[in-house]
């Protein structure tokens, strides 16, 4: 039996954060993450802000599922112009942070200068200030913000969880993620920064890969979602799968083909236009799609959207420079 997921009432910070202008012009588009474990329990990954991927990896997914291409780009368009009465790629450049996003991204990568403007939207990419946003919101990993001084904490979080994932409050695509199962192994790497989180380990695989879910959420409204699969510990730009609502839980087809595509993917053309890193390429270029499908629960599909929305509208109606200051604020004499 599919277990019923009740979200908590508790609202998340306190409502200082929350902007309460009914005139909000919007300021997000969410790549958000999901996991699920073997026992169906959904948790809340992390939360991606600016253009992250997940429109243009669904529709790969769907035209290899479908044989046909999918209608997202349209939708997102035509509910930009609806909401917000802008094209989208109008909508996203004149967004307050973006201007400082894109070169911090590129920082977050290790493959530029941090940026030389700042704006408190940066904030969103630590992790830990995600954690304080939505834990009481959402089911998440639970996780504590690593300080090397207390090795009292850090002893008793690993003896209660046995094992752990260290990661970088702010990095993505699992740069220097590793999974800890013993203190000694935790104590060899000398950390000495408080740039990092430890978070519990889950663990969402099915069919001896890695996996999660991307869905993406704009405006009010659920996207679209996709899969993706991997060998490795962890999935991000694994191998993409379509997302088929039904039963029982697990891939439709275990042993399957996959397609590959190289080209400009539909982010890419708006986030960078002309000027795209050559690092990058890979990410921006390259995908393998499955010739297979995820097949989830109408339950968890529908909690997966509502949940998605929630977040999203959350994050929407923030109060960007009353958040907390993040890890990296003081190190780089940042000011607001």
């Amino acid at each position: 039996m599919i277990p019923k997921i009740i979200f908590p009432r508790k609202e998340s910070l306190c409502y200082s954060i929350f902007n309460s202008s009914s005139e909000n012009p919007g300021k997000v588009y969410l790549g958000i993450d999901f996991l699920i474990t073997n026992e169906l329990k959904l948790y809340v990954s992390e939360v991606n802000v600016g253009l992250p991927g997940g429109a243009n990896e669904y529709h790969l997914t769907h035209l290899v599922h479908f044989g046909k291409p999918s209608d997202i780009f349209r939708r997102i368009e035509w509910t930009t112009r609806k909401v917000y009465g802008k094209t989208f790629k109008g909508y996203l450049h004149s967004l307050p942070f973006i201007g400082s996003l894109k070169p911090f991204k590129i920082w977050m990568d290790g493959m530029g200068p941090f940026p030389k403007t700042f704006h408190p939207g940066l904030r969103l990419e630590d992790k830990w200030i995600q954690y304080q946003l939505l834990k009481s919101i959402a089911t998440m990993p639970e996780t504590v913000a690593l300080d090397p001084e207390d090795l009292v904490g850090i002893d008793r979080f690993l003896e209660r969880k046995n094992k752990v994932v260290l990661k970088r409050r702010v990095g993505r695509g699992g740069r220097d993620l590793q999974v800890i199962s013993d203190p000694p192994a935790l104590w060899k790497l000398n950390l000495i920064s408080n740039h990092y989180l430890l978070q519990e380990y889950v663990e969402s695989k099915i069919n001896g890969y890695s996996f999660s879910i991307r869905s993406v959420a704009f405006a009010g409204e659920f996207m679209c979602m996709y899969a993706n699969l991997s060998p490795k510990t962890t999935s991000n730009h694994g191998i993409l799968t379509f997302v088929a609502m039904g039963n029982p839980f697990g891939l439709r087809e275990k042993n399957f083909e996959t397609e590959l595509f190289n080209q400009r993917s539909w982010e890419a053309e708006i986030w960078f236009e002309e000027n795209e890193p050559e690092y990058l390429r890979h990410n921006l270029y390259e995908e393998e799609v499955a010739k297979t499908a995820l097949v989830l629960p109408e339950p968890f599909h529908r909690m997966i959207r509502e949940l998605s929305v929630k977040i999203e509208r959350l994050y929407d109606g923030l109060d960007l420079s009353s958040l907390p200051k993040a890890c990296f604020e003081e190190s780089f004499g940042s000011s607001v």
